[in-house]
C-alpha cells in the first residue's frame, strides 16, 4: 500500500492513512449505523488530541460541534471487544505501512549492522484510574498500567498490553515476558530483534533463553548487588569512535546463565554503567548507545502526558484500556507521519531547529569541541 493523502483539510489528511487501512485491509471492520468504525477511529483521535476532563466532557464537546455522538454509544464502543480487535488490527497494519514510509529517515541508518533488524525500547506507562474503578483489597485505587514499545528505527510507537488496573496490581515484567513472543511476531526478519528494557527488566536466565530460542536479544543494566564471575573477554577496537567510553567487554557468569557484560563510562559526565545482553555481535559502544536511546520512549510518554493531556483512563476494563492504548499510539504515529510529510514539503518548525542547534552547541562545548557554525 502506498501512503498518500487525499485533498482536504489538515484534519482529514491527518486520519486519511488510517481510513485507507481500515477500508482496504481490516477484516474486523463492520458498518454499524450509530457509530461506524471509521467515525470511532476519528473520535478516538479527537479524544487523544483534545484536552478533556472526562468522557462526558468529550462527548458534550463533540455534540456542541455538531457530531451525532451519544454518551452511551461512545462508552459501549470503548467496551466492545470487536472494536478493540479492529483497532489493534488497524494499528498492526499501520506499523507496516508507516515503517516503509519512514525508512528514508531511519534513526539508526549510520549503523549498517542494524539494517533490517528490529530494535525496540520497551517500558511501562501509568495513567490515573477511571471514575468508578474497582478498588484493591485494601480499598485503594490502582493506576492503569500500559506497556509500550518504541521502534528506534522509525520512531513509531506500538502498544503491547495493559498490565494492571481495575483493583489488581501487577509488576510489568512478568506480563512483558508472557506477551513478548506474540508481540514480536509482527517483526518478520532473519535477524533476532533487539529489545532495550527498563532497568527493572533483569532476568539473566530469561535473557539467555530468548537468545537461544532466537526470539529476542534483550539489553538492560546490571543491578547493584549482582556478583558476576568473569569468564572471558571480548576484543574490541578502542579507536573506533562508537567505542569511546567502553572500559571492558566480557562474558560473565551469573547464578543461572551467562551474559555479555559491558562496562561503559560516559565521557561527558564520568558516570559508570554496566550493560548486560545476550548479543555477542554488536560493537560494545553501540550497545551502550542503544541503551541511551531507550530514553526516547520516556520523551514519548512526556508527549502523552503533557501534549496530549492523557493522564487518566477513559473507562474501566482491559478492553477499554487496550483500545485507549492503541488509539494513543496511533495518534502519535499519525503525527509523526504528518510532520515528516510537512518536512518533505519544505515546512519545518523554526523553534524546533533553534532548540536542536542550542542543544548541539551545549554538548560540543561540554565535550571540549568548538561550537558548530550553522
Amino acid at each position: 500500500m502506498e501512503l498518500t493523502f487525499d485533498q482536504g483539510t489538515v484534519r482529514e489528511a491527518f486520519s486519511d492513512p488510517v481510513r485507507r487501512i481500515l477500508r482496504d485491509y481490516c477484516r474486523h471492520r463492520r458498518d454499524t449505523p450509530q457509530l461506524s468504525d471509521e467515525q470511532f477511529l476519528r473520535e478516538g483521535f479527537e479524544r487523544v488530541l483534545g484536552h478533556f476532563d472526562s468522557g462526558r466532557d468529550f462527548v458534550q464537546d463533540r455534540q456542541d460541534g455538531g457530531a451525532t455522538l451519544a454518551l452511551s454509544t461512545w462508552f459501549d464502543a470503548l467496551h466492545s471487544a470487536r472494536r478493540a480487535t479492529m483497532v489493534a488490527e488497524v494499528a498492526a497494519r499501520s506499523d507496516e505501512v508507516f515503517d516503509r514510509f519512514l525508512q528514508p529517515r531511519d534513526w539508526l541508518s549510520a549503523f549498517p549492522e542494524l539494517s533490517g533488524r528490529a530494535v525496540w525500547a520497551v517500558d511501562g506507562h501509568h495513567l490515573e484510574h477511571a471514575c468508578h474503578a474497582t478498588r484493591d483489597p485494601k480499598g485503594e485505587f490502582v493506576s492503569l498500567g500500559l506497556l509500550y514499545g518504541l521502534c528506534l528505527h522509525s520512531g513509531l510507537q506500538r502498544s503491547l498490553v495493559p498490565f494492571q488496573g481495575d483493583g489488581v496490581r501487577h509488576h510489568e515484567w512478568p506480563v512483558f515476558k508472557q506477551h513478548l513472543p506474540d508481540w514480536l511476531r509482527q517483526d518478520r526478519g532473519a535477524q533476532v530483534p533487539l529489545v532495550i528494557g527498563d532497568p527493572a527488566y533483569i532476568d539473566v536466565l530469561y535473557g539467555a533463553d530468548q537468545k537461544r530460542l532466537r526470539q529476542a536479544c534483550i539489553i538492560n543494566r546490571e543491578k547493584d548487588g549482582m556478583k558476576p564471575t568473569i569468564i572471558s573477554h571480548f576484543a574490541f577496537d578502542p579507536l573506533d569512535p562508537i567505542n569511546r567510553g567502553v572500559e571492558s567487554d566480557e562474558m560473565a557468569g551469573y547464578t543461572t546463565a551467562y551474559l555479555r557484560r559491558i562496562i561503559f563510562r560516559d565521557p561527558a559526565t564520568g558516570e559508570r554503567f554496566v550493560f548486560l545482553t545476550a548479543d555477542t555481535v554488536l560493537r560494545p559502544g553501540l550497545i551502550a548507545l542503544l541503551y541511551r536511546l531507550r530514553w526516547k520512549i520516556e520523551k514519548v510518554f512526556d508527549v502523552f502526558k503533557h501534549t496530549f493531556q492523557q493522564r487518566k483512563a477513559w473507562a474501566n476494563g482491559a478492553v477499554a484500556a487496550s483500545t485507549q492504548a492503541h488509539l494513543t499510539a496511533l495518534t502519535h504515529n499519525l503525527l509523526t507521519i504528518l510532520l515528516v510529510t510537512l518536512e518533505q514539503a519544505g515546512i519545518r518548525e523554526k523553534k524546533s531547529n533553534a532548540s536542536r542547534r542550542s542543544g548541539v552547541t551545549r554538548a560540543r562545548t561540554r565535550n571540549g569541541c568548538r561550537p558548530r557554525k550553522w
